[in-house]
């Protein structure tokens, strides 16, 4: 039955990715059949008809006695899967196997339109977080309901303690750093990132009733613009301005796609390197990035961010040193 499922999951991604290449399929077309393990006209025919019967963007048209597929709007079929899928583990597990140029219109256009304000979700990096455990998918499920409709829950939340949160308002399921979170606003009316995985148990607050959007559009203005699960909300940025020394200068250079949104190239200095500021709210927003580019990035301003680095530099020689 599972082994069953699956192998539908692959073969209807497998007419995604085909369907990018060609537009159109015909039940006829022998290249088609071979790319889902020589299967039969009957076979191939029922899948293009499923795919059909679930998104009005897939429609048939004839072609003299017979009849093709076409493809209205590739990205709405990833669209569709993400928000209406009870098993996304799955549905991104399938995706791995593809060539992963087939997602390019999905980051330009899905993801983009599953961001705008009135969608549930926010994504900031790949959708690549296991959402495997049952448990888990069933927070995950529960969670997109609420923003959806905009309902109030209470959540027990572990990170480095039990930590008890009610009458919480979800805004966005949010995808940052290669993680799931809740962007979330409590009943103190404080933003917070809830990690996914600590997330322990959801419960609804039925005598809450709905909470407004006017009420959270500060929150969703400010996700619009957020870097990573460490932006602080309300916090007024810093500017740091950093020297990308020529061994890595060409990833900095203009042109170049940014790591920050609030990235900004300088200019080119004589030897090579780059000056390029990165805005943040605070130290954890960037530290973690200019350690990964040691020793090549080097923080020319702001002192106190230099110092914070260095710092961890001295704690992390300590730390060899003792073991």
């Amino acid at each position: 039955m599972v082994e069953n499922r699956l192998k539908k999951f692959y073969y209807l991604f497998k007419l995604m990715e085909i369907f990018i290449e060609k537009k159109e399929i015909s039940v006829y077309d022998d290249e088609v059949r071979a790319k889902l393990d020589n299967c039969s006209i009957k076979t191939l025919e029922r899948y293009l008809k499923d795919l059909e019967s679930m998104y009005d963007h897939i429609i048939t048209i004839k072609r003299g006695k017979k009849k093709v597929w076409k493809l209205i709007k590739v990205s709405d079929i990833i669209e569709e899967f993400i928000k209406n899928s009870n098993d996304l583990y799955t549905l991104f597990e399938l995706a791995r196997e593809f060539d992963p140029t087939i997602f390019k219109e999905l980051e330009q256009n899905t993801l983009k339109k599953l961001s705008s304000n009135e969608s549930i979700f926010i994504f900031k990096n790949s959708i690549m977080e296991e959402i495997k455990e049952e448990k888990t998918k069933a927070i995950f499920n529960d969670l997109k309901q609420a923003v959806r409709n905009k309902e109030y829950r209470d959540i027990h939340y572990y990170y480095d303690k039990d930590i008890y949160l009610k009458d919480v308002k979800p805004i966005k399921l949010a995808f940052l750093d290669n993680n799931w979170y809740l962007a979330a606003v409590t009943k103190e009316d404080k933003f917070r990132f809830l990690r996914l995985s600590f997330i322990k148990k959801v419960q609804k607050r039925y005598t809450q009733g709905r909470f407004q959007k006017a009420n959270i559009q500060p929150f969703l203005d400010f996700l619009k613009n957020v870097q990573n699960s460490m932006t602080h909300f309300g916090v007024p940025p810093k500017t740091a301005i950093l020297q990308a020394k020529p061994q890595i200068a060409k990833y900095f250079k203009k042109g170049m796609k940014p790591y920050f949104p609030s990235q900004q190239f300088i200019k080119e200095l004589d030897d090579g390197s780059v000056l390029f500021s990165i805005d943040y709210t605070q130290n954890l927003e960037i530290l973690p990035f200019i350690q990964k580019w040691l020793p090549n990035l080097i923080i020319l301003k702001p002192l106190e961010l230099k110092n914070a680095l260095l710092d961890n530099i001295y704690k992390s020689i300590q730390n060899y040193a003792q073991s």
